[in-house]
């Protein structure tokens, strides 16, 4: 917005400094991080006069997560509500208004945020368990099934207007040729497929219409992988801390040609303002360490874990690696992975695999203290992404030159 505003007051040449990434990738990661700053204490205050705390343990026999839950019990949930906030204002400063993937991410965000608002409101007021599955997965389908539609169509509207005068002969289908400082650079548009790590983009898979239910599957997985996660102090923000932030350079790499060529992964039409809108994310997440470190002044209930899983997954979807989630958003993935074994283990053969699930409960009945148990996984999770890093570069290292 902020782009628009200099244009217009200034002339064309006073928003010079606001087109580069990286001033308004910094720029959106200190104004999340400052709004952060300035939102979280009113809205804690808010949120204790309204009584919208923590509410205990659940009675289902988990007896030493009970009681880690009994002592947090009062603590003020909900403080998604101002992580959603700062993302939000501080993207649509930062982010150009003109790129609709800008769009498509908030509108997401916001679209799951609803769903963990509407999961934490019926947790506070009629008991721990929260809305039936079936609702809250109705609503969480639907918004991932808009935000999997526009994405759709942002890339057939893509590959409408570039490649027409664009695409080189000889190439496959979907090749796109620009000139970028005296030099040619020849890149294929992600538009349908799904890009493979480790391996140049030619490997990639294009699923058509497919995409649409895939879009779907990520996006919603995503969401759900994060809500699981967020059962300790600082384990969610901080994992997903360093998960925007490996996206943010995954996104900033796939909106240049050169970069794209050379490392052999889709060219990313306005990748560039998924990069600060990864980078208000991550600010925001610093700002909410701040008051959710150990011991935690607010938790961010469904409302955050649920709009940042969601958001996770189509910040992928965009950057057309998310397939990459699997190393970035490792701890999400085998926090997801462990509640899925463990029920379907109990109901065939009566027996658990973990001690507890998610897995962050299971170290915690193997006596390990939760300050460590949340350092681990954001170290874990810290290696993890820098591999996914590494995926890209090993794309461009297999790329067959003359």
């Amino acid at each position: 917005m902020l782009i628009w505003l200099a244009h217009w007051l200034g002339g064309s040449d006073s928003g010079a400094p606001l087109q580069l990434v990286t001033v308004r990738c910094g720029a959106a990661a200190l104004t999340a991080f400052l709004l952060m700053l300035a939102i979280m204490p009113p809205l804690i205050r808010r949120l204790k006069l309204w009584k919208f705390g923590e509410a205990g343990g659940k009675g289902q026999g988990a007896d030493l997560v009970d009681a880690y839950r009994e002592g947090k019990k009062g603590t003020p949930t909900m403080g998604g509500l101002g992580l959603v906030a700062a993302i939000a204002i501080a993207a649509v400063l930062w982010c150009d208004p003109g790129e609709p993937r800008v769009w498509l991410l908030l509108g997401g965000m916001i679209g799951f945020a609803v769903v963990g608002f509407l999961d934490d409101r019926t947790k506070v007021f009629k008991g721990a368990k929260g809305w039936p599955l079936w609702a809250k997965l109705g609503i969480q389908l639907g918004t991932a099934a808009a935000c999997a539609v526009g994405l759709y169509a942002v890339g057939t509207h893509d590959a409408a207007n570039l490649l027409p005068g664009n695409a080189p002969a000889g190439f496959p289908e979907g090749s796109y040729a620009k000139t970028l400082g005296g030099v040619s650079y020849i890149v294929r548009l992600g538009a349908n497929q799904v890009g493979l790590p480790y391996l140049p983009v030619e490997y990639a898979l294009d699923l058509g219409l497919w995409a649409v239910l895939w879009s779907i599957f990520v996006t919603v997985a995503c969401a759900n992988g994060v809500n699981f996660t967020d059962g300790m102090d600082g384990l969610a923000a901080g994992t997903m801390l360093v998960a925007t932030l490996a996206f943010l350079v995954i996104a900033y790499i796939t909106s240049r040609v050169d970069t794209a060529d050379y490392l052999q992964v889709f060219y990313i039409s306005g990748g560039q303002e998924v990069a600060v809108f990864c980078a208000a994310v991550a600010g925001a997440c610093l700002g909410f360490l701040w008051f959710n470190c150990a011991p935690a002044q607010v938790f961010m209930g469904d409302t955050g874990s649920q709009a940042l899983g969601g958001l996770l997954g189509l910040v992928a979807l965009n950057t057309k690696q998310e397939l990459l989630v699997l190393l970035v958003g490792a701890i999400f993935v085998a926090e997801a992975a462990s509640v899925a074994l463990q029920i379907a283990s109990f109901r065939l053969t009566g027996r658990r695999i973990f001690r507890c699930a998610p897995l962050h409960h299971h170290y915690q009945y193997a006596g390990m203290p939760e300050s460590k148990i949340v350092l681990r996984f954001w170290i874990v999770a810290s290696l993890l992404a820098l591999l996914a890093l590494g995926a890209l570069l090993a794309a461009g290292n297999l790329r067959a030159r003359p």
